[in-house]
This record gives structure tokens, sequence and C-alpha cells, in this order.
């Protein structure tokens, strides 16, 4: 069993010590969202939803999918100042969110605000910090006047936002093993770029397969395409449930 460290800094159990699938829910019709989700069944626990999704389906889509019992991952990465990312919180209270995304370049202040409004707002929700996006490599954070390596630019964003108060990481699974010695024990690692072996890789930058990811300390893995693109999605869900549970 896995824990995490809650935000009042006790532990707390969240899930079994599996690493987890999250189905990243990013198509171009409500219509095809539940057409996915019937196709995967109760198999599938989790779902990220993005921010094509929740702009364009609203809050009664969310609902809609936590009631047919899957836990939701709201993946806004929620960038502004300070009081503004605390009033977006704030307006989150009434959905059945498990997971929430903020960027960690919005810095200390406005991470430190949005944990301690959270608490209050969303005491059932865990904020991630993004820090580098695995579709960055470094010519692209050199083009927004970054000059560091992406090894550095994620462990000083990592470190800034578990400081703040912010108990989960969002980073590509190539930084996990650096990573985990880094943060403490209870920190939860949610990972996208996993491409099964045989799966396009896209725009992806920096990926890994399920069972790398899971070996290297991911708790939960972000996958989409693969399994949205799938002429079987239920049978592409199983076989990577399968490969992470041996």
């Amino acid at each position: 069993m896995y824990w995490l460290i809650n935000k009042r800094g006790h532990d707390s159990k969240m899930t079994n010590s599996k690493t987890e699938v999250i189905l990243a829910l990013d198509v171009e019709s409500r219509a095809k969202a539940e057409h996915i989700l019937e196709k995967t069944g109760d198999d599938l626990k989790w779902v990220k939803i993005g921010l094509q999704t929740y702009l364009r389906d609203g809050d009664s889509f969310l609902k809609d999918v936590s009631a047919s019992g899957k836990s939701i991952f709201l993946d806004l990465k929620l960038h502004d100042i300070p009081n503004t990312m605390v009033k977006a919180i704030e307006s989150l209270s009434s959905l059945p969110i498990k997971m929430l995304t903020l960027h960690s370049t919005a810095g200390p202040e406005a991470l430190a605000k949005c944990s301690q409004v959270a608490e209050e707002f969303l005491p059932d929700t865990h904020l991630l910090a993004v820090t580098v996006l695995t579709s960055m490599n470094k010519g692209n954070l050199n083009a927004i006047g970054v000059n560091t390596d992406i090894p550095e630019q994620v462990d000083n964003l990592a470190k800034l936002s578990v400081e703040s108060g912010i108990n989960g990481i969002v980073s590509s699974p190539l930084e996990l093993v650096r990573l985990r010695p880094k943060l403490p024990a209870g920190t939860i690692f949610v990972t996208p770029g996993i491409r099964p072996i045989g799966s396009s890789i896209g725009d992806q930058k920096r990926i890994m397969t399920p069972k790398q990811a899971a070996n290297a300390g991911a708790n939960f893995l972000v996958i989409g395409r693969p399994i949205l693109e799938a002429v079987e999605p239920k049978k592409t869900l199983f076989e990577i449930q399968t490969e992470l549970s041996l």
C-alpha cells in the first residue's frame, strides 16, 4: 500500500499498491467521450478531463462521469496571479474531483495559497503541480528563456511545489528515479508520456512504457491515444493493466 501525505500533514490511504491507469479523455465530442467510457467499461477507474473537454462539456459531464463510478482528475493546469487561482479553486468546490493540476511556475505564493484554500473548498482533492510539460525539450525551454536543462528545471519546480504545500507532482516518467529520493515519501507521482510498446510516440518527447514507469515509481499513469485510438479500447486497457500487475 502506498501512502499520501494529506494537506494537513497526516498519513492517509488513497488507493491500493498497484500503479493505476488514468484515461486521458481528450476527444472531439461528448458523444465520443461517452462512447469510449462505455467501451472501456468498469475496469477503468480513473478519468482525466482536460481543458478542451471541460470547456466544451462543463460541470454536468464531470458529474455524470463521477456518477458512473469513475474518479476524476481535472487537468486544468491553473496558472495565474495568486488571487485568481484561489478564486478558481473556490469555484470548483461543488465538483466531484479527486485531483486538480496547477502550474508550478505560478510561483510559491500562488501554490501556497492554493494549498491552503483547497483544505476548505476541496478537502478530498489532491493538488498536483505540473513541472515541465512532456511535450517540451531543451530547445523549447531555451526558446522561452529558460536556460537550465530539463532535469534541473524539473527538480527546482518539484521542490518548490512540495515546499509550498502541494503533495503531488506531474512529470515525465524519466524524472521519477531522480525525484523520488529528493521529495517526501508521501509525494504522489502522476506521469503522462506513457506509450505501450508499439504505440506511436506522437508529440511526446520524454516517454516510457507502462511497466518502466511503474518500476520507476509512478503511482498513476496518464494514457490517452494508445487507448482512445485502439480498435478495442477495453482490450488495450486490460493489456496495460495486466502488464502492470506482472
